[in-house]
């Protein structure tokens, strides 16, 4: 707790003054910067500590976790008292409109749901977190933001290097998990799991190589050096292959010239529409490799049990929240009856929306939380500098989604990071079309 306050005040004590004299022009309504970097950073913390509070004594159950809720909502809290809300009501209307329109999907689907209880808590959560991070945001600026994410990164991969040297049998899976048998011996730090530590510290070696000018050299290379090290050690294969795309791909934005966007939109398109016809034509032959239940680390056996249900219920799914881990009336134990009832999510964030809230849901969720943010990206509204750092992060959350679920589930690690990012564009842009004068800042690049 030390660590975290010193760490807090010391982000805040450059804004101090700003902070003062604002209140001394305009009174008590100038948001409390101090107040929402706790927020942001208490935000962080959760979702790196989040799955030990939402840990269920019968987790096929769907019961929740109270101290889940309570915590972010206590930070949900701290952030709205930080933007003096009473003051101006308005500042709470942050979230993009596309945003808006997905959850609203969500909780329309509460009316099918299957199970609306857990459905109710699942999609509160998801709402609050997002809902936290478009009104902290836009208080922090965007460099106060960044620097925030990058110091809960920083400390999350020192801790994760403590557990594995201090308690290895913590830091260390030790037993094996169904759909995984070769778990035992990677790395996961202070994390539950491998592939948590592994996006952790992929978005940690993003974070280091783009837009870290103001850091020392030396501090930034190392801090990517044992964030790579580790990752490495997680055996988390996604995470390693989609850290290089996404710095690669980071790197080409910043040598992106605008006028290339209405030939990509137009390949894109193209493209989209040949592997439509394609998917519609040899539908059975693309399924043919699911079937077999080792493919793709089993993954193959779990996508042919969501692709099979979607067949059957494509239009509108079982609801939000109500497809794993809801008890027996869940639909995967009508749909299979082997290890795949075990697993919890479908490892994949693009099918396990369509079980849940159809084809019309997972249009709506694609096009307002992945294809949007990088249009607005390939637009060119971001500067050079900035604009690596947020397609990185951009493809990574939706890459990593095909073969991991996230997308839209509550706070974990990689929706979130998704949310914030799409969060810093929509600053980051609108800064570039003409937002207010106290909001902009110099185009580099």
């Amino acid at each position: 707790m030390t660590i975290s306050r010193t760490i807090i005040q010391d982000m805040s004590e450059p804004y101090a003054g700003k902070v003062r004299s604002a209140s001394s022009d305009a009174g008590a309504g100038q948001p409390r910067l101090a107040l929402a970097v706790a927020a942001m950073f208490a935000l962080l913390l959760l979702v790196a500590l989040g799955p030990y509070a939402s840990t269920d004594t019968v987790p096929s159950a769907g019961g929740g976790s109270l101290m889940r809720q309570l915590s972010y909502g206590l930070v949900f809290a701290a952030a709205v008292m930080a933007m003096q809300v009473t003051h101006d009501p308005r500042r709470l209307l942050t979230i993009p409109v596309g945003v808006v329109l997905t959850l609203g999907w969500c909780w329309l689907s509460l009316a099918w749901a299957l199970d609306p209880s857990a459905a109710v808590r699942r999609i509160t959560l998801t709402t609050l977190v997002i809902w936290t991070v478009f009104i902290t945001v836009p208080q922090l600026g965007y460099e106060k933001t960044v620097t925030v994410m990058r110091r809960v990164l920083l400390l999350v991969l020192i801790a994760n290097y403590g557990a594995v040297i201090a308690s290895p049998s913590f830091g260390i899976h030790q037993v094996a998990q169904v759909g995984d048998p070769g778990l035992v011996g990677n790395w996961r730090g202070i994390l539950m799991q491998k592939n948590f530590a592994g996006a952790f510290c992929a978005f940690t070696i993003i974070a280091y190589a783009f837009d870290a000018r103001g850091i020392r050299p030396i501090l930034r290379w190392l801090v990517i050096a044992a964030a790579a090290y580790f990752l490495y050690m997680t055996s988390s294969k996604t995470s390693m292959r989609l850290t290089g795309l996404a710095l690669g791909v980071g790197y080409l934005y910043s040598l992106y010239n605008p006028r290339y966007l209405l030939p990509l939109i137009c390949g894109a398109a193209m493209l989209s529409i040949v592997l439509m016809v394609l998917g519609v034509s040899y539908w059975e032959e693309l399924l043919a490799p699911f079937e077999r239940q080792d493919a793709l680390t089993g993954r193959g056996g779990i996508w042919l049990v969501l692709l099979t249900y979607a067949q059957d219920h494509w239009l509108l799914g079982a609801g939000y929240g109500s497809f794993w881990n809801i008890g027996p009336v869940g639909p995967v134990y009508r749909y299979s009856n082997d290890w795949v009832v075990e697993v919890g999510n479908g490892h994949n964030g693009y099918l396990d929306l369509l079980v849940q809230i159809g084809a019309p849901g997972l249009v709506l969720a694609v096009a307002t939380l992945i294809l949007w943010p990088i249009l607005k990206l390939a637009a060119g509204t971001a500067t050079r500098t900035r604009g690596p750092m947020l397609m990185a992060f951009m493809l990574f959350c939706a890459g990593h989604n095909m073969t991991e679920s996230s997308l839209l589930d509550r706070d974990s690690i990689v929706q979130v990071f998704l949310v914030l990012t799409i969060a810093l564009i929509e600053m980051e842009t609108s800064r570039q079309s003409g937002a207010p004068a106290e909001l902009r800042e110099v185009r580099h690049g």
